[in-house]
Formats: C-alpha cells, sequence, structure tokens
C-alpha cells in the first residue's frame, strides 16, 4: 500500500490510510443530509451522515460516495448541522455541534480548495447557550458578519462583525414573556436586515413574524399571533419572502398554512393552492422553506407529510401526499432540499425518513440509495456450510449478509416509523460452530427471555426466563449442540446456566456455582477437544472444568498483570491449535498454549475481541472499540503475537466503532468488518504476508528503518542501489518538523513521546512512509 508524494502530507496519510477501507452495508438502509450541490463541478455532491461528524462527497451525482472530511475530534462524537455553500461557492459552512450545554458548540467553515478548516465562529461567552439552531453567513469573502439564534434558558438571537470576538444580542426572550423563536436569519444581500418567526409563550405575546432593518436595534411585526415556523427569503429579491405555519396540536384554531410577500413582509398572502390534509394526525406544520437559488419561481414547501411545489412563483402549485408517517420509508418531515444548478429539475431532499432524489423538481420522488447508516448491536462472521456470512444489526434489527453474492436476508430489521421497547437493539450471540445458531435476548416490563434460534433468528425457541438486566455470553457446548451454557448479569452478580433445550417443552436448566460470580461473564468457551472442558472468564478471573461444570479451577498463572478494574472482555480457542486459548482484555491479549493452565501477555491496550486464522496458525487479528477516551484500532500479527501491527482510528475515520468481526479469506489475506456509529459498516483488507516483521514491506523496497520504537535515533538502511534520498518527519496533523538529505541517522530525541510518519523518497523511485514510535 505504497503511495508516491503529494504536494500535502495529509492527502497522502489519507490516501495510506484509507485506500482499502469500504462501505459494505445495504444501501436501502442508508440514510443522508445536509445536502449541497458544488457550484462549479455538474454531478458533484456534498452531504453528511445522518449522525457523525463526516462530511462526504460523491462525483457521480450520489450513485457512490466517500469521506471527505471528518472533524478532528477522535475523543468526541460531535454532530454537522445546517452545512451550506458559501464564500461564493469554494467553501462550506456548518455547526459543530459536540451536545447541549457544550462550549465546544461552534460555527466553522472549510475551504474546498485547501481541505482545511479556515474559520471558526464561537458561541457567545457568559450566555447560558444550550445549542445553536440556526446561523447566517453574510457571503461577502471575509465571512465576518454572522448571526446566530441559539436555545438555552430562553431563546436568543445574536449578530457580530468580528467573526465572533464580540456579539450583539438583538433578541432575547426573557423580555418578550419567553416566547419561543422558530427561526432567525439574516437577510442574504443586506447584513442591516433580520428576520424572525415565532412560536408561543406562557403569555399573551404568541407568534408573528419581526423584521429589523437596522441591525436588530427595532423591530416591526407582521402576521401578528400566528404561530410561525419556517421563514425564506429571496436570495435574488429580498422583497419575496415565504413563512410557514408552526405545530398545530398546541393551537387548534391555528390551521397549516404558508404565507408570501413581496414588498419585504409587509403584507402578506396565504398560498391558497396547498392541499392540505384534513386527517388529525401529524403535526400541521412547514419545518422547511426552499427558493432555487437558480430559479426564484421554483420554491419547494416541505410539510410534515407533503412537498408542494411551485415553478410560477406562487401563481399554482403541485402537492404531493408522502405516506412515510406510516410506511417507514417515504419522504416525512422535512429537514433541508438543495437545488442542481446544472439540471433545473432535480431537487435533493433530506426528511426524517429516507434520503430522497427527483428529477421532476420535487414533485415526485425516488430514494437515494447510499451505506451510512447508524450501525447498532453485534457483528459476527459465521460459516454457513461453506459460505462466509456476515450478521450486523441496522435498524434495531439484523440482517445476514452472504459475503460471496452480497445478497442479504434481513431478519428483525424494524421500518424508520417504528422502534422497540426502550429503543434500543436487541442482545444477539452468535455461535461459529453452529451455522444459523443464535442466542437473543427479548426484555420486558414482565422480565426478560433468552431464546435459541437455528435460522439466524427469525423463528426462536425460549430457553430461560430471568429478571437479570444483562445477557452477556453465550456458548453452544462444543459436543451436544441442544445444550447451551448462557451468562447474565443482574447489576451485582453473574449467573452461568447450563441449558438443555432436547425437549423445547421441557427445558432443563443447572445453575453453575462459580468460586467467584461478582462481575461480568463475558467469555464462555466450551473446548473443541474435551468435551467436559469448559473455560469461563468473570471479570478479572478465569475459571476451568473438565467435567462438564461439576467443580471449577481457578487458572490464573500468568495474568497477575489482569488486576481490577481490569476484566476479561472476550475468549476464544484456536482452530488450528486446540491447546492455546486467547483471552481479549481491556489492559491487552493474553494466550495460553497449554489449554489455559499457563497465560503470558502478547499485547498491551484494550482489546474487545481477538480472533485466531482458522487459514493459517500464528495469524491473530483483534479489534478495539471506542471506549470512553479511547480510541478504535485493528491489530494483527502472524507470529502469534511476538510482534504487531497497527491501524489507528484515523484509518476508519475517526468513525465511533462499536462492533467488529474478523474473516480469514486464505493463509495471506483477512478482511476486518467494523460496525460504526455514523458510516454503516467498514471493510477492510489486511494483508498478512508481511506480519512477523513490521519492516518487511521497507525491505523489500530497499529501505529499511529501526528501531522503531525509538527514544532518539532513527537510523534508515538503504539498497546499495539508493546513492540519494530525501528524508521528512510529520506529526500526526501532518507538519513537516525536519527534512534532510542523504542521511542515515536522524535525532528525536527532542521530540514528545506520540507518533510520527516519516516519508523516505529516493532520488529514483517510489516513496515509502512509515510510522515511528517515540518513547
Amino acid at each position: 500500500m505504497k503511495k508516491t508524494v503529494f504536494t500535502l502530507f495529509f492527502i497522502l496519510i489519507a490516501q495510506f490510510c484509507f485506500s482499502q477501507v469500504s462501505f459494505v452495508g445495504n444501501p436501502d438502509y442508508g440514510r443522508l443530509r445536509n445536502f449541497v450541490y458544488d457550484k462549479t463541478t455538474p454531478n458533484k455532491i456534498y452531504a453528511t451522515s445522518l449522525i457523525g461528524k463526516h462530511i462526504l462527497v460523491s462525483n457521480d451525482n450520489g450513485i457512490t460516495w466517500n469521506v471527505l472530511y471528518t472533524l478532528p475530534y477522535p475523543e468526541y462524537a460531535p454532530n454537522i448541522l445546517e452545512m451550506r455553500l458559501t464564500n461564493n461557492g469554494t467553501a462550506l459552512s456548518f455547526i459543530e455541534y459536540f451536545g447541549g450545554g457544550s462550549t465546544f458548540n461552534k460555527v466553522a467553515v472549510y475551504d474546498l480548495r485547501s481541505s482545511a478548516i479556515i474559520k471558526e465562529i464561537n458561541i457567545p461567552e457568559n450566555e447560558s447557550i444550550f445549542s445553536i439552531e440556526n446561523y447566517s453567513l453574510f457571503d461577502d469573502g471575509n465571512m465576518n458578519t454572522a448571526t446566530m439564534f441559539t436555545k438555552g434558558d430562553e431563546d436568543k438571537f445574536f449578530t457580530t462583525t468580528d467573526g465572533g470576538l464580540s456579539w450583539n444580542k438583538v433578541y432575547d426572550a426573557t423580555d418578550h414573556e419567553s416566547v419561543i423563536l422558530n427561526d432567525a436569519i439574516m437577510d442574504p444581500k443586506n447584513p442591516q436586515t433580520l428576520y424572525i418567526v415565532r412560536n408561543g409563550g406562557p403569555g399573551d405575546e404568541d407568534g408573528g413574524f419581526f423584521k429589523s432593518i437596522d441591525g436588530g436595534t427595532t423591530w416591526t411585526e407582521s402576521l401578528n399571533g400566528l404561530i410561525l415556523q419556517s421563514v425564506e427569503v429571496d436570495p435574488v429579491d429580498n422583497n419575496i419572502i415565504y413563512v410557514g405555519s408552526g405545530v398545530r396540536w398546541s393551537y387548534l384554531d391555528q390551521h397549516q398554512a404558508v404565507y408570501k410577500s413581496v414588498d419585504g413582509g409587509n403584507t402578506w398572502t396565504e398560498q391558497t393552492q396547498i392541499t392540505w390534509s384534513t386527517d388529525e394526525m401529524g403535526l400541521k406544520n412547514v419545518p422547511k422553506i426552499h427558493i432555487n437559488p437558480n430559479d426564484s419561481n421554483h420554491v419547494l414547501i416541505l410539510a410534515d407529510d407533503r412537498i408542494a411545489v411551485t415553478t410560477n412563483s406562487g401563481t399554482t402549485w403541485t402537492t404531493t401526499e408522502h405516506a412515510g408517517l406510516t410506511d417507514g420509508q417515504s419522504y416525512f418531515y422535512g429537514i433541508g432540499a438543495d437545488f442542481n444548478p446544472f439540471n433545473l429539475n432535480e431537487v435533493l431532499i433530506a426528511s426524517n425518513r429516507y434520503p430522497k432524489i427527483s428529477t421532476d423538481k420535487g414533485v415526485t420522488l425516488s430514494t437515494l440509495k447510499n451505506p451510512f447508516f447508524e450501525g447498532m448491536g453485534n457483528l459476527n462472521i459465521i460459516n454457513d456450510n461453506g459460505t462466509d456470512k456476515l450478521m450486523y444489526g441496522v435498524q434495531y434489527g439484523y440482517t445476514i449478509k452472504n459475503l460471496e453474492t452480497n445478497e442479504e436476508t434481513p431478519i428483525s430489521v424494524y421500518p424508520l416509523n417504528e422502534t422497540p421497547m426502550g429503543a434500543q437493539i436487541g442482545l444477539v450471540h452468535t455461535d461459529k460452530d453452529y451455522p444459523g445458531r443464535v442466542y437473543t435476548f427479548n426484555s420486558s416490563f414482565m422480565g426478560s427471555t433468552i431464546n435459541v434460534s437455528n435460522d439466524y433468528g427469525a423463528t426462536t425457541i425460549p430457553i430461560h426466563s430471568t429478571f437479570d438486566n444483562g445477557f452477556t455470553s453465550a456458548e453452544t457446548d462444543s459436543a451436544n449442540p441442544n445444550i447451551a451454557w448462557l451468562a447474565t448479569f443482574n447489576g451485582v452478580n453473574a449467573t452461568l446456566i447450563k441449558a438443555d433445550f432436547a425437549n423445547p417443552d421441557d427445558v432443563q436448566l443447572e445453575f453453575i456455582e462459580l468460586p467467584y460470580n461478582e462481575d461480568f461473564i463475558y467469555g464462555i468457551k466450551s473446548s473443541q477437544n474435551n468435551p467436559n472442558e469448559v473455560l469461563v472468564t468473570v471479570g478479572n478471573k478465569i475459571f476451568k472444568t473438565t467435567n462438564g461444570g461439576t467443580s471449577w479451577t481457578e487458572i490464573t498463572n500468568g495474568l497477575q498483570d489482569l488486576t481490577l478494574p481490569n476484566i476479561a472482555l472476550g475468549l476464544t480457542q484456536n482452530p488450528l491449535n486446540l491447546n492455546q486459548y486467547t483471552i481479549s482484555a481491556s489492559n491487552g491479549i493474553y494466550t495460553s498454549l497449554d489449554g489455559g493452565n499457563n497465560w503470558t501477555k502478547i499485547y498491551t491496550g484494550m482489546v474487545h475481541k481477538v480472533e485466531h486464522s482458522t487459514k493459517q496458525n500464528g495469524q491473530i487479528v483483534a479489534v478495539g472499540y471506542t471506549y470512553l477516551d479511547t480510541f478504535p484500532k485493528v491489530i494483527y500479527s502472524n507470529d502469534n503475537g511476538n510482534t504487531w501491527t497497527e491501524k489507528a482510528s484515523t484509518n476508519y475515520f475517526n468513525t465511533i466503532v462499536i462492533s467488529g468481526a474478523v474473516r480469514f479469506v486464505d493463509n495471506l489475506n483477512a478482511e476486518v468488518y467494523l460496525t460504526s456509529q455514523s458510516l454503516g459498516i467498514l471493510k477492510d483488507q489486511i494483508s498478512l504476508e508481511v506480519l512477523g516483521n513490521s519492516d518487511l514491506e521497507n525491505l523489500k523496497s530497499g529501505i529499511n528503518v529501526y528501531p522503531n520504537p525509538t527514544k532518539d535515533f532513527i537510523n534508515i538502511k538503504l539498497d546499495k542501489s539508493i546513492s540519494k534520498f530525501k528524508a521528512s518527519l510529520y506529526n500526526a496533523s501532518g507538519q513537516m518538523l525536519l527534512s534532510t538529505e542523504n542521511r542515515s541517522s536522524i535525532n528525536i530525541s527532542n521530540l514528545n513521546t506520540g507518533i510520527y510518519f516519516l516519508t523516505i523518497q529516493p532520488e529514483n523511485g517510489k516513496a515509502i512512509t512509515k510510522k515511528i514510535i517515540k518513547n
């Protein structure tokens, strides 16, 4: 995976890291929002993931997508909201939302030419602000004039002329009987002109459209008392303004409506040709209005259950009702839209369902399929009679993907208009040794049930009822497929159960007494070479039985490093060496080559899942998930853990990873699948050929770098055929720290501990980039 040198080192690193990562989740579940068409390049679209910190780009009008930019906060999970094209089409502006009340919340501007953030506008200081609801940037080249509409103890509206260094509060709901603001914006042509639309409040001041022509010093009200939610100003003629009504439930005497002004908001005309629903269900509001900046006669009204379109500035309207509230996939409740500047018939629409594209100005819609969705639940690879299948969670259920044909079979996937009890995906534990065998966990107010299934959960048989709130592990007995070892947790103690369900109508349960049960049981392994041998992890302890659970022995020789609060998170047996067991733990990986009697620590660092190769003995791949301030990673070895290669979270777009699985394709290659919070299912192809010697790839190219890790010097050894070369050292942010020519030793003793990148460019040959660890 070698790359030639690019002008920007960050681009080189991004290409180097991501070239083998792809998105393999089912596009039928993909959800995008914040669509923006590029102003200068046809078929180029920007969007954001439904949740998460990623800007995506498509160069083929939405057929395929790649990650363009990720907010550089791997320790946080911010969202990108309200993305727009700005700076004369050369930049994207958006809200960075770190959560309610966070002082990190801000408006940022990302330059499309330099691929960098060029401006950040922070929230006003010394104000009680929960979130940024909306913002406006005056597009004059410096973008220092802006407005910010915020929610907090009270709704507030601010203006700035110095990029947020100082703010002027032009509206405070405290002064208006705490009436609620629904939107507040700046005029696109005149920064002194401001607009507000209001909801209701506890006093007599309800609703209304407000306009200021003096930067917020004074306000003029019209549409008095009407509850209004949305406002849009014509970017060409700012005398033309549209507003939409707010939620009707609290104001039953108000009807759903859109109003238009052609005199800057002095007088209004209701758009009576829009057909509204008479059904009492629904929110009965107009969340968004969009005027096509390329054709002001084309206006899109995004209501809760319908879209109204005019192509003649409101003389006539075409209204299309959509069934997203009931079918879970059609349009429902608009979030935003954008118009293709190169095709005036094309519109992209984001809603609370799947993203839609229209080729007739918004009258009819089709789904814009993409692989980016919110990943959920467990992720597993199962070999089903010679065919590898991937079982992953999406929309509170699971689907089975045939990795040879890419066909998928949904098992329990919910439509978008439905949510299970507790709004959580059900726990599922799979068994690799019995294709189709899964154990599921159904929770209710009356207790929970553990079920067994032989068809991936399509049909289930209940085998145990419990009031324990955690189902932490399950394992089918290696000698009898009708016996399962199950582990639950009640918040204090773990319970280990041996269940015999040969007769589903009379399941036999044996509650196993372990020497210690005051922690989670995350690992259970029924030995493949001894039917009476079972190993169980309980917190930081491991127990073994050789008589089917009658008696247990603690086996912790060599595990002195596994002390509380560190605990075992998983347990596996090497299929090519049945005497080898391996533990993934919160502080590393431990392995035993003698059936668990003695253990050796082979890796330090949190790892949630570890897998031995089914093709070549000695190959190990492990995955660490996102946990608090611990970043996800993939590590792999082909010498049984003596040496490791690590791929950090930057290789996976700094997304939050919640589960992982490994497929060993052959004795040289593996595929790692990761469930991400915001990018669906990631697939990384790993070559196991070069493992065991971390410098083998460099040696093949005639370049060797050592020692690594190092404390003071980096030594460079080159093939005799290389006489001239340039070496450059960069930090993790891509900043060049030093550059030398033809020097075989580089002193880095003055640098801080951490990760660096050394690029070596021979005079005649390809560049090599090597990750350097400074101790």
